[in-house]
């Protein structure tokens, strides 16, 4: 089932928008092609074949990716998975569902932030040079999921060594040679 189109641009950002955009930190869209990088929300690699620039992201289920907007067009084809795409559009918010074998096309200068609600595989290309601007608003979200699934990741390992000597007292308890 294939999402409605999302609505043409302004031949320029909506004043909002621009007001909300930064130039994000060095090293992002600036890497050696091709090159994998990994964090907690999964990986993207980094590929080109001949002149053509890409990326294939496999995402994590419950993890937000992008937050940003560019001046030419991005193509997004998702291979495995669901995935809800918010974009920016007259000054509000618009919420659409993309499943496997479909293909998003997100106009320039509309901000966009993609929330992975299936473990995901898509490629991503653009019809221009790779150029971005983070979203302020969808940015801080994306930060947060990721402070959040570090917090979760250090409580978690944190707990393992205390299950693993829990299990060896259970186990204990439970040897009648013990």
């Amino acid at each position: 089932s294939q999402s409605p189109p999302i609505r043409r641009p302004l031949q320029h950002m909506e004043k909002y928008v621009a007001e909300q955009t930064y130039k994000p930190p060095p090293g992002h869209g600036e890497v050696a092609v091709p090159s994998t990088h990994e964090d907690i929300r999964g990986a993207v690699h980094n590929l080109r074949i001949g002149g053509f620039r890409f990326n294939v992201l496999v995402s994590r289920s419950g993890v937000l990716r992008s937050g940003d907007v560019h001046p030419c067009r991005q193509f997004d084809m998702i291979f495995q998975g669901r995935v809800q795409v918010t974009t920016r559009e007259e000054g509000r918010d618009v919420n659409r569902m993309y499943n496997s074998g479909d293909l998003v096309v997100i106009p320039p200068h509309i901000p966009h932030i993609f929330a992975f609600l299936d473990e995901t595989v898509m490629a991503e290309w653009w019809d221009g040079t790779f150029d971005a601007h983070y979203y302020r608003p969808y940015r801080q979200r994306v930060d947060e999921v990721m402070r959040r699934m570090a917090r979760e990741a250090q409580h978690a390992e944190a707990r393992a060594p205390l299950r693993t000597s829990q299990r060896r007292r259970e186990a204990h308890a439970l040897d009648p040679n013990g």
